[in-house]
């Protein structure tokens, strides 16, 4: 997924900067260790383990050969600080979709989910939820924001320039002396922005206006549910792909408007598929189970998460020995 082009990251600067100075008061109060994968879902993948509570195994894909320990869905999927700046309040815009999570889960495990809107509903805005709540959408501001703010340091030094020495004789009375003046004075004029940046301000309020274009991109369109024929899924840490299928390969990471698909992995024996013409339960054949499986191996940053004694740590392994994740240099990837 990406936030658009660098004209359109620009036609939305005003309301962001003033959805900034909304949150200032609160930018202090911070959530440490914010889940990118909803506990909810991690626990659908978990097993009850005595009194020592439900556990699932994170399976680090740089150490495949580990002994894998099991772990909480609390301990699981967490990022120490995702988000720098006011995130408490994030925090609360993911709860208020959390908290419907669970009744729609027990209608997907009873079979009637679609007869239920407010259920399809919630599946859907989950799956806008992991693409923009995601290391992947941090990634993707990071660039942008270097690309643009490079574009426009430049062109105040080159193309702008003669603007940009009028507009400090105007408001100072001073000239600009020689290339060092002039550097001086484009990074006083982009200097909000790029503390805007470090400070984590930008992309705390870019990730919620990106939440509310994505769950309304998506809410238009078909959910489709996989019920697997035989195995089971798995989840990554970067589980809800955007996915182009065409000329016999699949490509992830893509723009929401440029997928044809949004796979999220909604339990062993569930995957939900947004963004599709068709909607109902279907079921994946044991290839299609694998070929999903294998995207979310190739779409992780680190790990991926399995059902304890699912004997698919053996699955995982085999793949990265016949050379999956060998190339993971390119965005969007192609599979």
């Amino acid at each position: 997924m990406n936030e658009g082009s660098p004209d359109q990251w620009l036609a939305v600067a005003q309301q962001i900067d003033s959805r900034i100075e909304e949150l200032r008061p609160e930018a202090d109060r911070h959530v440490i260790g914010q889940h990118v994968i909803s506990q909810v879902l991690l626990k659908r993948f978990a097993t009850p383990f005595g009194s020592n509570g439900l556990k699932l195994v994170p399976f680090n894909l740089n150490y495949p050969n580990r002994r894998h320990k099991t772990a909480s869905p609390r301990e699981c999927g967490k990022v120490e600080h995702f988000a720098r700046y006011a995130s408490a309040s994030l925090e609360q815009v993911w709860g208020r979709l959390e908290t419907r999570v669970p009744d729609a889960a027990r209608a997907v495990d009873r079979g009637d989910v679609f007869q239920h809107e407010q259920h399809v509903q919630t599946l859907k805005d989950l799956i806008a939820l992991h693409l923009v709540r995601s290391l992947n959408y941090r990634d993707v501001h990071n660039r942008i924001f270097a690309k643009v703010y490079t574009k426009h340091r430049t062109a105040l030094l080159t193309d702008k320039s003669e603007l940009l020495r009028l507009a400090v004789l105007q408001r100072s009375g001073l000239h600009l002396a020689g290339p060092q003046g002039l550097a001086a004075a484009a990074d006083q004029i982009l200097s909000a922005h790029l503390e805007n940046f470090e400070n984590g301000a930008d992309f705390r309020v870019r990730i919620e206006d990106t939440f509310a274009k994505a769950k309304e991109m998506i809410s238009s369109a078909g959910l489709e549910i996989l019920v697997p024929a035989a195995g089971e899924f798995l989840l990554g840490d970067t589980p809800a792909l955007a996915i182009q299928q065409g000329e016999g390969r699949t490509v992830f990471h893509v723009a929401i408007g440029d997928s044809t698909a949004i796979v999220l992995p909604f339990g062993p024996r569930h995957l939900l598929v947004g963004r599709t013409p068709r909607t109902g339960m279907n079921t994946a054949t044991a290839q299609t189970v694998d070929f999903l499986n294998q995207l979310q191996i190739e779409a992780a940053q680190q790990r991926v998460y399995l059902r304890p004694h699912s004997g698919q740590d053996a699955f995982v392994r085999s793949y990265l020995n016949r050379g999956g994740r060998s190339t993971r240099d390119r965005s969007p990837a192609r599979f």
